[in-house]
């Protein structure tokens, strides 16, 4: 069962009667097992075989940091333990996900055989929209020698 936290993403942002929400909340319910380092890798047909795991979730920079590559997402050490969680995930029925930082990184790896994205995060939308904002304000202000 989850926690109670309404009126955010998984409901939609929609007020409610609590006991609905939590009823409908409890039926959409996923189980997802982070896949993060190289140990998560070796075992992840072992963790796709488990009844009720929904879904393997390669946590991509934890995952490049155990393999000793941090960040270097196109490394071949990094694209071969995806290639074996995503083998685990077909196996066994299950989807595979990852958080996407970009538009264009959700669709290469939807391409790639990714099936549940979280594009981006709310705190890195913001900063994104924050940052593009600021700019413009600075180039406008120099343009006008303000």
């Amino acid at each position: 069962m989850r926690g109670v936290a309404l009126q955010i993403a998984h409901d939609r942002y929609a007020p409610g009667p609590v006991l609905d929400k939590l009823s409908d909340a409890n039926a959409r319910t996923a189980l997802f097992a982070q896949i993060e380092t190289r140990a998560g890798v070796d075992n992840a047909d072992a963790i796709a075989a488990v009844e009720g795991v929904d879904c393997l979730w390669i946590g991509h920079f934890d995952l490049s940091c155990s393999l000793g590559i941090p960040g270097e997402f196109e490394h071949p050490e990094f694209q071969s333990a995806v290639s074996t969680v995503a083998g685990a995930c077909r196996r066994h029925n299950k989807s595979l996900g990852r958080l996407a930082p970009s538009v264009q990184s959700c669709i290469e790896l939807r391409g790639q055989g990714f099936d549940w994205l979280s594009y981006s995060g709310d705190v890195w939308a913001f900063h994104a929209a924050i940052s593009e904002a600021l700019t413009a304000v600075r180039e406008g202000c120099r343009e006008h020698g303000a």
